[in-house]
């Protein structure tokens, strides 16, 4: 009787954690017409959205983005812009970082975090034009074509 009790309450409590594993970061701010490509989906981009490795996050001509990493890093995405979140690691008591960002078009201003303070080689935006070593606190970078 007990574990049948139990077994409810363990999953309940679990489920929290298992899915906050893969988050690192959020949407702090919302303008005009946005989304995160995740995978096959397209999910409207809101206030408070978590960010995933690998999400692909679009605004249109009247769309803008502003985000904020687990280690602190802000980012802000102008209108038309495509930017993928292709890694992040920010394990400090491991000494892992890594921040890998790929701007396909558009405007993107950089603010560091932690990733960078500890590790600035770890920080690396890639663009059509060529990749970008992030080593200073900020960034900002317009893309025009594509």
């Amino acid at each position: 009787m007990m574990r049948t009790l139990l077994l409810p309450l363990v999953l309940c409590l679990a489920l929290p954690a298992m899915a906050a594993e893969g988050e690192i970061g959020s949407i702090k701010s919302v303008q005009g017409g946005a989304a995160i490509r995740r995978g096959p989906e397209r999910i409207p981009a809101r206030e408070g959205a978590h960010l995933m490795v690998n999400d692909v996050l679009e605004t249109s001509a009247d769309g803008r983005l502003g985000l904020i990493l687990q280690d602190g890093t802000r980012l802000a995405m102008g209108p038309n812009t495509e930017l993928n979140i292709n890694k992040f690691v920010y394990q400090p008591a491991e000494g892992k970082f890594a921040l890998l960002l790929r701007l396909g078009r558009g405007v993107l201003a950089y603010v560091s975090g932690k990733i960078a303070s500890f590790s600035p080689q770890a920080v690396s935006v890639e663009t059509p034009a060529g990749v970008l070593g992030l080593r200073g606190t900020q960034l900002a970078i317009s893309l025009e074509g594509s």
